[in-house]
């Protein structure tokens, strides 16, 4: 079976027919996401109010999880460690064993900080701004910055932008994390607790991390088997998006034949949402040592439309691999900021964006009719193939010496 087997004349309806009929990875797929789970029934997935309740109820030690300050201190000690080169404090990661926590507030939506960590006993105090399916708008960032160090002058402060993946954040003062990292704590909250915490916070603490798992950081499994139907069934989904006339959909197909239009751009996968795709030149100057959860091909180094309902952007990532050649390239990102303008900052554990461009805004996505979306992102796409791609490429065909 498969859609190859029909002719240049097949029907929409056989191609709909063969998709229902040849789709194991479909069934496998559904069988995944078939697991009870309380908050996809509450429709809060990406909800970040919803988030950070269950994030300062984690992080309270004396809240009815049972799990006592464990949390809070693989937290915050996660947060030095991955941050070590960047988080302007005084404080160490050995003195946050020894804290005594008992006293911590844990303060939610504190002048629209969404968490607020204070310890009075220790003298600091750590913000966290969370970001699931938004990101920064105005000077927000600065605003924090400036209200929380005038509200406690003599403690140390930590600034911290948690997002899916440990995005770019514009302001130096803050910190990135990911919730790669939330998952690692909470997967071994569970493994070390759960013998002496009861069964329903376990079952509760299980969906959380399924959730995160599915909906905010990368999921190789179930990335590999949404790329397996797609590209066994792209016809079938295509008519499917068609007729359900999705702009998500719409601005998909806009990206995707941009892509498609230009030879020397090589396409590594391509979904709703996101679109990963290099270039010839620097496919061949790069080794394939990525792990493979993101793309099939190995590559560390990828160019990525990333559809976030509201916003329309392209990033240059670099993905999860040999750390060598990830520390390298973030080395040589970071001596070039204007061009590769979002490297500042640590690389973070998988992800680490360092070049960001915004395609669409919101305002696009609730009046522009789609030939006025297309024209958008047609007109940028070509500036940046004219302009920024070239730079880039040049760049590292100049510096890498691999």
């Amino acid at each position: 079976m498969g859609q190859e087997r029909w002719g240049k004349d097949v029907s929409e309806k056989e191609i709909l027919e063969d998709f229902i009929l040849d789709n194991k990875e479909l069934e496998k797929l559904e069988s995944l996401l078939a697991q009870f789970n309380t908050f996809e029934v509450l429709n809060i997935v990406n909800a970040e109010i919803r988030h950070s309740y269950v994030l300062a109820w984690l992080l309270t030690p004396n809240a009815n999880h049972g799990c006592g300050d464990y949390f809070v201190k693989l937290f915050l000690k996660y947060i030095f460690n991955t941050n070590k080169n960047y988080i302007k404090s005084t404080l160490t990661i050995f003195d946050l064993e020894v804290f005594d926590y008992s006293d911590l507030e844990i303060r939610r939506e504190w002048n629209n900080t969404d968490i607020l960590i204070i310890s009075e006993e220790n003298k600091f105090v750590v913000a966290i701004e969370n970001k699931i399916d938004s990101s920064e708008h105005g000077n927000q960032l600065k605003r924090y910055h400036e209200t929380i160090s005038k509200e406690f002058p003599n403690y140390e402060k930590i600034f911290v932008y948690l997002s899916p993946e440990g995005e770019f954040c514009s302001n130096e003062n803050w910190v990135i994390f990911g919730y790669e990292t939330i998952l690692k704590i909470l997967d071994d909250l569970i493994e070390y607790k759960r013998p002496s915490i009861s069964e329903s916070i376990i079952n509760f603490l299980e969906q959380y991390t399924t959730v995160i798992r599915r909906y905010t950081v990368s999921n190789p499994e179930i990335a590999q088997i949404c790329h397996s139907i797609y590209k066994k069934h792209q016809q079938a989904l295509d008519i499917i998006f068609q007729y359900k006339g999705d702009k998500e959909y719409e601005v998909s197909q806009i990206v995707q034949e941009s892509i498609a239009s230009i030879p020397d751009l090589v396409l590594d996968a391509a979904g709703r949402t996101i679109i990963r795709f290099t270039t010839s030149e620097l496919d061949k100057l790069i080794p394939r040592v990525g792990t493979g959860e993101w793309g099939s091909a190995k590559r560390i180094l990828m160019f990525e439309f990333k559809d976030l309902g509201k916003r329309l952007v392209l990033r240059l990532i670099i993905g999860p691999g040999e750390s060598e050649l990830r520390n390298k390239l973030h080395n040589l990102a970071k001596n070039n900021v204007p061009l590769f303008n979002t490297s500042k900052g640590q690389i973070g554990l998988k992800w680490k964006t360092i070049y960001q461009s915004e395609y669409l805004k919101e305002s696009d996505y609730e009046e522009a009719q789609v030939e006025r979306i297309k024209e958008k992102i047609t007109k940028k796409f070509k500036l940046f193939l004219e302009e920024d791609l070239k730079k880039i490429t040049k760049y590292f065909k100049d510096n890498l010496g691999v």
